[in-house]
């Protein structure tokens, strides 16, 4: 598992304002060249699904399977036999917030993912924590 963890001198109210706008992310974040919702434009919730696409990596279909308002959420893509998840979390801390970042892959080719781009996955990672405290602390 990749994990980057951030302390970000803002409520975890402020930060979920940029964590939670996943239809922005393309705007907000360095790593995420397009976002587009797959199915139902409603509020965001569990079963909504986006589809990513990354510099250097193929697109990937991602459903929400945990969404907690000023919290975090979790999604889940599913390709060629490698099962992504990344969680965002959100904690009260004494500087304001810890921002939890992972992704994790499993499946029978996980092991080509973490092979192959956990690299760059900690990179995008890292800088996605960056970036979204540079939001928040602004």
């Amino acid at each position: 598992m990749i994990l980057v963890e951030r302390e970000i001198r803002a409520t975890p109210a402020e930060v979920w304002t940029h964590l939670s706008a996943l239809d922005r992310w393309a705007e907000l974040l360095p790593t995420v060249d397009s976002i587009a919702r797959v199915g139902d434009p409603g509020p965001i919730a569990v079963g909504s699904r986006f589809l990513v696409r990354q510099p250097g990596l193929a697109a990937a279909e991602y459903e929400v399977v945990d969404w907690r308002p000023d919290a975090g959420f979790t999604w889940v893509a599913s390709a060629s036999g490698i099962r992504t998840r990344a969680s965002h979390e959100l904690k009260a801390s004494g500087a304001g917030t810890r921002l939890a970042l992972a992704i994790e892959w499993s499946g029978p080719g996980a092991w080509v993912a973490k092979a192959f781009f956990a690299g760059k996955a900690r990179r995008y990672v890292a800088a996605e924590a960056a970036a979204f405290a540079a939001l928040a602390e602004s």
